[in-house]
């Protein structure tokens, strides 16, 4: 088959000479016809049929080839992505990312408390850090003086990065830095404990975005690939900003999920 080109015929066929793939449900093949083709996509993708950085392609042709309704199309890609393979992006089409599944995590939102951390089974690990002026930091006061704490964040046991983390904190609260990743505790619990802070609220902003050029070698993705943006600024008990963080999420990589109930 063609990466991202127009497809013919020639691609695939099932011995009729119409060019359209065969997959239908029957008691042969219990499998939604959804899953019919994502298998067969995943396959074909782990198969070296797409090179890495090649496009799939599109809806519409998939539409013609599988001879499936665009609603089964995306159901398709979308386990194609969650596999970790591909990303997606609307109106640029699908783009092959990888050819085995780099792994992806999964953050389930039982209650607000989720937003605020990284569950017990990631790992930040430092690269390096540098004080930089107030400037450089998102909604603090002028005038004092931060460290800028660079890491990348894994999935305990696995090798795929899930982000790339800044964290800034006050250079006052510096003796945190050989504690991370050496424990579960979050950077601003270790301040907290450390430093008798209590933390009092925390902003947090979810944003869509793209994959810097300066860290997409370290994500082991492309460069401004989709991502998730999300910064989270930590108040203690005095209204001060005593931690800004910001997580640059690879879009197939990490996932936060939560169900809401409607109150009766």
């Amino acid at each position: 088959m063609q990466s991202g080109g127009a497809v013919t015929k020639g691609d695939i066929t099932r011995g009729d000479g119409t060019g359209r793939r065969d997959i239908t449900n029957s008691g042969a093949d219990p499998r939604p016809r959804y899953r019919q083709i994502s298998d067969e996509l995943l396959a074909q993708i782990r198969g070296g049929q797409h090179a890495i950085g090649s496009m799939l392609p599109t809806e519409t042709e998939l539409c013609a080839l599988y001879g499936a309704s665009r609603h089964t199309i995306r159901e398709a890609l979308r386990l194609v992505e969650e596999a970790g393979l591909v990303a997606r992006r609307q109106g640029s089409g699908t783009t092959v990312i990888a050819h085995e599944n780099r792994g992806r995590f999964v953050q389930d939102l039982t209650s607000m408390g989720g937003l605020l951390q990284y569950p017990e089974e990631t790992r930040l690990t430092v690269l390096r850090a540098r004080e930089v002026p107030a400037s450089e930091v998102p909604g603090v006061p002028e005038g004092e003086t931060w460290l800028r704490v660079e890491g990348i964040r894994r999935v305990r046991l696995t090798t795929a990065p899930i982000c790339f983390t800044v964290v800034h904190i006050p250079t006052e609260y510096a003796g945190v830095i050989e504690e991370i990743g050496q424990q579960p505790s979050s950077v601003y619990a270790l301040i907290e404990r450390r430093f008798g802070l209590q933390l009092s609220s925390v902003e947090v902003d979810l944003s869509a975005g793209g994959v810097p050029e300066a860290q997409a070698a370290l994500l082991e993705v492309e460069p401004g690939a989709p991502a998730l943006m999300i910064r989270r600024r930590y108040l203690d008990q005095n209204g001060r900003v005593f931690e800004v963080s910001e997580g640059c999420h690879p879009a197939p990589r990490f996932t936060y999920r939560a169900t809401l109930k409607r109150e009766v």
